[in-house]
């Protein structure tokens, strides 16, 4: 004869679920997911809180979400071949162009899922989400990332008709004579600084290690001498100097373009560029890769 067990006794094939949270908690926290409308952002059956995290996170898994696996799959490989092409030719109008692409494929994304959210909604509210996101996703990932790469990972810089992509950080017990480094140039802040008449821009410097801290120098109408190697001069040299580097100092003659013709001296050109040569290990930025993407770079 079959037994019927009452309604709130326990199984002893199905034992009892323990909850991670209290009844007191959980009764506490309905008001306030009541007013920030959380079953209205997460209705059942249609977009949990850790998809729409995912969705905000990887480009084309707002379309996995919805359902549409082909479109996600689309997005998804133009965004990776897009990827790899902006890294490629990073510092040409190509990397420009993939860049505002990644961007705005990332925003579709978010955009498709906001739009779920939105669906009782007018065209304008759309549109403003649409817009508000599109800068969103800019502003708050992709410029953060880009800036966070230029500081500490890698660069592109352009010298003269090239674009040499920097790898950033160098050891100061790495760096030989002979070496490319990339390093910034301090320029005036205000006009006040000025000498005799000349202006030094600020921006990035490329060009080779002439000179290690400690090396001596002797400059003469014929050639530079660094520790009695002779070396040839470069535009803007001293005619005629000795000096020696200070220590935690390299010596990396700029290759600068000088303008305003009849603004200084020869000579006061020629002291000032030999200000901007003393390079401190701060304004290191770091040395160009042999290779990038199967593109040699230094000869």
């Amino acid at each position: 004869m079959a037994q019927v067990s009452r309604k709130n006794e326990a199984s002893d094939f199905y034992p009892p679920r323990s909850r991670w949270h209290t009844r007191i908690l959980y009764n506490a926290g309905s008001p306030l997911r009541r007013s920030i409308h959380l079953r209205r952002l997460f209705p059942a059956g249609k977009v949990a809180p850790s998809q729409a995290l995912v969705s905000l996170a990887l480009p084309g898994a707002a379309f996995f979400v919805l359902g549409r696996r082909v479109l996600g799959w689309v997005v998804a490989g133009v965004y990776v071949a897009a990827l790899l092409v902006f890294l490629a030719a990073l510092g040409f109008p190509a990397a420009n162009a993939c860049y505002g692409l990644l961007i705005s494929l990332h925003a579709i994304c978010i955009v498709s899922l906001e739009w779920v959210w939105l669906k009782d909604s007018g065209l304008g509210a759309k549109v403003a989400a649409a817009l508000l996101t599109l800068f969103a996703v800019w502003g708050l990932m992709y410029a953060p990332l880009v800036g966070l790469a230029e500081h500490h990972w890698f660069m592109p810089l352009r010298q003269g008709n090239r674009v040499l992509v920097v790898r950033c950080g160098v050891s100061a017990r790495s760096i030989h004579r002979g070496d490319w480094l990339a390093y910034r140039i301090s320029g005036d802040t205000y006009r006040g600084e000025q000498e005799q008449g000349q202006f030094l821009q600020s921006g990035l410097g490329l060009d080779r290690v002439l000179a290690l801290p400690g090396d001596r120098l002797r400059f003469t109408p014929q050639g530079l001498y660094v520790n009695d190697q002779a070396l040839p001069l470069a535009p803007h040299m001293p005619a005629q100097r000795e000096l020696v580097v200070p220590q935690k100092v390299w010596f990396i003659w700029p290759s600068l373009d000088i303008y305003g013709g009849g603004w200084g001296t020869e000579a006061s050109i020629s002291e000032r560029m030999q200000k901007v040569a003393m390079v401190t290990q701060k304004q290191i930025i770091g040395r160009p890769f042999k290779q990038w993407f199967g593109r040699r770079q230094m000869p």
